[in-house]
């Protein structure tokens, strides 16, 4: 071995140059093979390249060659965990550990692994073994911060993470922990101070530049939230995250072409980047001009799922974990869209399988056999266990199951932890609040608990959330109605939904087997409001009648501008009751669509129809609904927390139920509650004549209101969804089981 030429290529690699180094090194190998340093020294430089396959086989023969010395495990261990093994990276490093346990950086390692497999409680043992033989290591501080973070023990860690910053006021990670924590408790200054010092300190920081801009997006600050997002895309041009966040958020404003575009211009320079693809052929937008327009995205949508599959062969990616992180996406305002997405789901599903499978296969296979347990244990995952639609119907799913027959496990991926978010976290055996993580963290926590069932309330809502459903993280896997379509995922075994609300043929519907259960499928509690505001407060003129149509503006399909044109027209007196989006673009397109209809039956917008800012306590809205004389039900997508809302309150619902799910909830309740005869319309004619007569004759809608509010016990506070639950949950795990036998 020439030692001038093994230096030579060290300084290279002291240098910075890598590729440089790694030809050096192998340029010495080549001629003596032997040299378990030299193998080292390359897997060394190949790891630092993101070089991982290259970088295990040199680790490998680093060890083979010269044994199991301390910094040939160590560098093996670390390849092992970024290249997500994280079994094997755990057995090095506990080596490391047992073979030079004064040495702090193999118990931070070890700790490491240890979050990613989602065991903080073990990670904490191994940081603070890392602190104690090294009390300046302001990395160990910080990863201890992390852990606590992890177990919920928030005081602890913001402890640790400002000891960090007390031993390196520089340290830029600790900033941006403190920054998410502030965010989470809802103090904003804080959180806006601390990540903005983590940006300032250390501009590749590309997670602290989007927590910055989700900070500005959460102020409706959208400019700064867009230029936050745009300086994470700078700091690393090929991380599909803060594209995500940019785009998503033009999307979001209504900028729908800039987005487009956007994505187009990123898939066509890089195509083998899969968000890019994904954005580029199925983007949505939020607001249609028409139904006719309608049809001609639907078959843009359907023609990009096929270009997507004849080129599902370009993308692979150098671990799970960057696999995972192209493939967030979901196709949520596809079901606003008021047509059955069987066959564009299935498709869609099909494609996130083919892709991911060669990238993550142990992630895409049903988990081993396991041991018999005295208790079913299942699992709830959500971004959205706060104060919220999927809050208020599926926290029941968790807090009034029977412990005596099932071992709760709730795994919470939002930064927001809310009234909601505590009553589950305190009802479940384990509570995991794992914002931040990426998705193959996620998914090996959810893996670490041995689930055997699993249920996503509401997939389609949320990108991370429906990607990870294509993989195969428990035995049965289930999705809720919390966002009423079919997942089309095939990792998806049952569509748990309610027998009340769906049609005869229903089944048709959906890639998964539909599980029924009754009456709303959920103990749903009975809102209540002590607000007091007055009809002024909100700008409704005392005399006038009010239509309320609550539902977003992205949720009212074309057909109902009609509707709401005709009710208006035949009620001079009439006003229609609605809620701006949150930019006024959107708010601006559905107002000039709404108020061509109108025109046309005679009807002035500005005059007949009131837009109220978003944002109001729940509350305050459920005053609103008690000020108010009729809500219209939206056609194609009804009612669901908004119909049971204005039930609540006494408010007749005047609907026409479609022929999917989330066109016939509000029917559904009507009928539970002995009220369909009256509230049920048989066609667009009947609606407007029902709703009409019940805003033009006050007795006759006061009586109607007597009965809505004396039958509310049909819908509110119902044991029986929660028994019928339980008994389809213990069903689907015993049917999983005997088919495995």
């Amino acid at each position: 071995m020439s030692v001038e030429r093994v230096e030579a290529a060290r300084q290279l690699h002291r240098q910075g140059l890598l590729r440089d180094a790694i030809a050096a090194y192998g340029a010495v190998l080549a001629e003596d093979p032997r040299l378990a340093e030299v193998w080292h020294l390359k897997g060394m430089a190949e790891h630092q390249a993101g070089d991982i396959a290259a970088a295990r086989d040199s680790a490998a023969r680093a060890i083979a060659l010269g044994g199991e010395r301390v910094p040939f495990l160590f560098l093996e261990g670390g390849v092992l965990h970024d290249a997500g093994d994280l079994a094997e990276a755990e057995a090095r490093f506990r080596r490391v550990v047992a073979a030079k346990p004064e040495w702090a950086h193999g118990h931070l390692e070890l700790g490491r692994v240890h979050v990613d497999q989602g065991r903080p409680d073990l990670a904490v043992e191994d940081f603070r073994a890392a602190v104690d033989r090294e009390p300046r290591l302001a990395r160990g501080w910080n990863n201890l911060g992390v852990a606590f973070q992890a177990l919920d023990r928030i005081d602890e860690a913001v402890r640790a993470f400002n000891h960090t910053l007390s031993i390196d006021p520089g340290f830029a990670l600790a900033h941006f922990n403190l920054g998410r924590i502030h965010n989470q408790r809802g103090e904003r200054t804080r959180a806006l101070e601390h990540a903005q010092a983590a940006v300032r300190l250390d501009a590749r920081l590309v997670d602290a530049w989007i927590l910055l801009g989700d900070i500005h997006r959460r102020n409706r600050e959208w400019e700064p939230a867009l230029a936050a997002y745009a300086m994470a895309a700078r700091a690393q041009p090929g991380n599909p995250k803060p594209l995500a966040a940019h785009t998503e958020l033009l999307a979001e404003m209504g900028r729908y072409d800039e987005a487009l575009a956007q994505y187009r211009q990123l898939a066509a320079g890089s195509p083998g980047n899969l968000r890019a693809a994904i954005g580029a052929n199925l983007l949505l937008p939020q607001h249609y001009r028409s139904v006719a327009h309608i049809g001609e995205v639907r078959q843009r949508y359907a023609e990009g799922l096929e270009r997507l599959h004849a080129n599902a062969d370009a993308f692979r990616f150098p671990d799970g974990e960057r696999a995972l992180a192209e493939a967030r996406w979901t196709n949520f305002y596809l079901a606003y869209q008021g047509r059955n997405d069987r066959g564009l789901q299935q498709r869609y599903g099909d494609f996130v399988q083919r892709v991911l499978a060669p990238a993550v296969p142990g992630l895409m296979q049903p988990p081993g056999p396991r041991a018999p347990r005295d208790r079913i244990r299942v699992g709830f995952l959500s971004h959205f266990f706060f104060n919220c639609t999927a809050g208020r119907y599926f926290s029941s799913w968790i807090t009034h199951l029977d412990r005596s027959r099932f071992e709760v496990f709730v795994y919470y991926t939002n930064d927001w932890v809310a009234d909601d978010t505590r009553t589950i976290a305190a009802a479940a055996a384990r509570f995991r609040h794992l914002p931040g993580r990426t998705l193959h963290a996620l998914a090996q926590h959810v893996l670490a608990d041995e689930l055997d069932i699993l249920v996503h309330p509401e997939l389609g809502m949320h990108p991370d959330n429906f990607t990870l459903a294509a993989l195969r993280l428990a035995p049965v896997q289930c999705s809720g109605w919390g966002h009423p379509n079919t997942t089309g995922m095939p990792g998806i075994d049952w569509f748990i939904s309610s027998a009340d609300m769906e049609p005869q043929d229903a089944q048709s519907h959906y890639t998964e087997r539909l599980a029924l259960l009754p009456g709303l499928g959920t103990r749903y509690a009975t809102p209540a409001t002590g607000d007091t505001s007055t009809r002024a407060d909100f700008g409704i003129a005392e005399g006038r009648t009010a239509y309320l149509v609550p539902q977003s503006l992205f949720k009212i399909h074309p057909d109902n501008d009609e509707l709401v044109a005709r009710v208006l027209a035949a009620d001079p007196n009439g006003v229609a009751v609605m809620f701006a989006a949150n930019h006024d673009v959107l708010t601006q397109a559905f107002a000039d669509r709404l108020g061509a209809a109108l025109k046309r039956h005679g009807v002035d917008l500005h005059e007949r129809v009131l837009f109220l800012g978003t944002g109001i306590p729940h509350g305050t809205y459920l005053r609103l609904n008690q000020l108010c004389d009729v809500m219209l039900d939206t056609l194609h997508w009804s009612g669901g927390n908004t119909s049971l809302d204005a039930l609540a309150m006494g408010l007749p619902v005047v609907t026409l139920p479609g022929t999917l799910m989330r066109g016939r909830q509000s029917f559904g309740m009507l009928r539970m509650m002995g009220l369909a005869a009256e509230l049920v319309a048989r066609d667009v004619d009947d609606y407007v004549e029902r709703a009409v007569a019940l805003g033009r004759d006050r007795d006759r809608r006061l009586a109607i209101a007597s009965r809505i509010l004396a039958n509310r016990g049909a819908l509110f506070e119902r044991d029986e969804p929660i028994r019928a639950l339980e008994d389809f949950l213990d069903a689907a795990v015993r049917g999983s089981s005997s088919r495995a036998g």
